[in-house]
């Protein structure tokens, strides 16, 4: 049952008819009786009774008058309780961002965050994984964004997560398999695949991935972060493992990216925060960025 519609409802009784609750209400009288027809469905009771001229209540819309009165006298209440709390609320809330990935970790959610909650300071820094992992572990940060996985010692991070997605090979067009439009694991077997030197947590969360499936790396070698990725694919025959999602713009014509079709093969990203973290906001922040 819609809070409108009883708002409707109660129009009508204080109007005294149709046309002028639809007018005071700013729609039409066909909806407006459509909506009233929903509500008797709902109750499964007559309401009202109703001529050319006027409308009047039948005893079930008399005790439905006055219950819809009161509701809605509690619900303007609490909204503008709401109204004042989301007004009056201040503080800091710090995000830890992955400067590659801020819309698809995020959406709008920090723009709306900052509308409903005007008093607030939130502040964004830009991360790469293990840096994010890193801020939480020293409390420098309040929510991050990380690939997901099972950390020895961090029993006091809590997860939401934001997606799941497959992962695919990233190469250079004249490697031997960029031609073909999709991999298995066994065509990996004798590849060797680039690790990033600054970034154990997404290294982690690509092996324990693998790993879920029965595969593991058998040659691996270093780069120092994503930005050197393209350079070290085009310098050798070598893999980079990505989700499908996520890929490398710049590069076209010079990297190809082709997915690994593995059932139960995917990793997760998710946003991140300390159990012990006691800082009000957090709860809200996490709340907005579900919807």
């Amino acid at each position: 049952m819609r809070v409108e519609h009883m708002r409707e409802f109660v129009a009508i009784r204080d109007e005294g008819n149709f046309s002028r609750a639809a007018r005071s209400l700013f729609m039409t009288q066909p909806a407006l009786s459509r909506h009233v027809q929903e509500l008797e469905r709902e109750l499964g009771v007559r309401l009202l009774n109703r001529d050319k001229h006027s409308v009047s209540l039948t005893e079930a819309g008399e005790r439905a008058y006055k219950t819809f009165r009161q509701i809605l006298r509690a619900y303007d209440r609490l909204a503008d309780d709401i109204a004042g709390y989301k007004a009056g609320l201040t503080g800091r809330l710090r995000i830890g961002m992955l400067y590659y990935t801020i819309r698809q970790d995020y959406g709008d959610a920090m723009e709306r965050f900052s509308a409903e909650y005007p008093g607030v300071e939130l502040r964004r820094f830009s991360y790469q994984p293990q840096e994010v992992f890193q801020a939480l572990a020293e409390e420098r940060i309040d929510v991050g964004v990380l690939p997901r996985a099972d950390h020895p010692d961090a029993d006091w991070l809590c997860y939401q997560d934001v997606l799941s997605d497959g992962l695919a090979a990233l190469m250079s067009v004249d490697h031997p398999l960029a031609g073909r439009e999709e991999l298995t694991l066994d065509d990996l077997q004798n590849e060797t695949t680039v690790l990033l030197r600054d970034d154990p947590v997404s290294n982690r969360c690509y092996v324990e991935a693998l790993a879920r499936v029965g595969f593991a790396q058998q040659r691996v070698v270093y780069t120092d972060n994503i930005d050197t990725v393209p350079l070290e694919l085009k310098r050798g025959q070598y893999i980079y493992l990505i989700p499908q999602s996520l890929p490398l713009p710049g590069f076209e014509g010079e990297l190809v990216e082709v997915p690994i079709r593995e059932p139960g093969l995917s990793v997760t990203k998710s946003l991140a925060w300390r159990a012990d973290n006691d800082n009000p906001l957090v709860p809200l922040f996490l709340e907005m960025a579900r919807r």
